[in-house]
């Protein structure tokens, strides 16, 4: 296993899949835990852009729930991001059910009031690497509206709602019409 895909595991299985008070006791990511034991988890390291071009490209042609990008070899967040958010823009003005998230180093969590997810020796800090899941917007935006009405966001600053559930849920009513 690639040391990348251990560090990803680990961090999903001490810090996604544990309950967190301030999710309404919810862990921050509450579906993680099935998508492992359901197998529905691949991984494309250090493939490039090109690779993750490639994954949303195949991303139909598997059975996959998400595919997670990791690349040790670090794009501009400002442009990985820019870059993902014109992907996820195209997806849904073609009508495909599908959404890429990024994860990114260089992105403060507690500078974006998310201090409460922010978990220290979790992750090997001998890696640096940014990640992208590409998943399903769907079935994403489904979870979010069952995790809105739980109080799971209660938490979360208004702004980084918006930019994380808002905008995905426009996404998926813009690709619908």
């Amino acid at each position: 296993m690639h040391k990348i895909e251990a560090d990803i595991r680990k961090w999903s299985h001490e810090f996604l899949e544990v309950p967190n008070e301030k999710l309404n006791g919810l862990p921050p990511c509450p579906y993680a835990k099935q998508a492992w034991l359901d197998d529905k988890v691949v991984f494309s390291i250090n493939t490039g852009l090109d690779g993750l071009a490639k994954e949303v490209a195949d991303f139909n042609e598997h059975d996959y729930d998400i595919v997670v990008w990791a690349n040790e070899v670090l794009p501009e967040m400002e442009y990985l991001d820019g870059w993902c958010d014109g992907v996820n823009e195209a997806m849904s003005i073609a009508g495909k059910d599908m959404h890429l998230m990024v994860f990114h180093p260089d992105y403060d969590a507690e500078q974006a009031g998310l201090d409460f997810l922010v978990e220290e020796d979790v992750v090997d800090e001998s890696l640096t690497y940014c990640m992208v899941f590409v998943q399903r917007l769907s079935p994403l935006d489904d979870a979010a509206l069952s995790l809105e009405k739980s109080g799971y966001y209660k938490h979360f600053p208004v702004d980084v709602f918006h930019s994380l559930v808002i905008d995905r849920r426009r996404l998926r009513n813009e690709g619908q019409n």
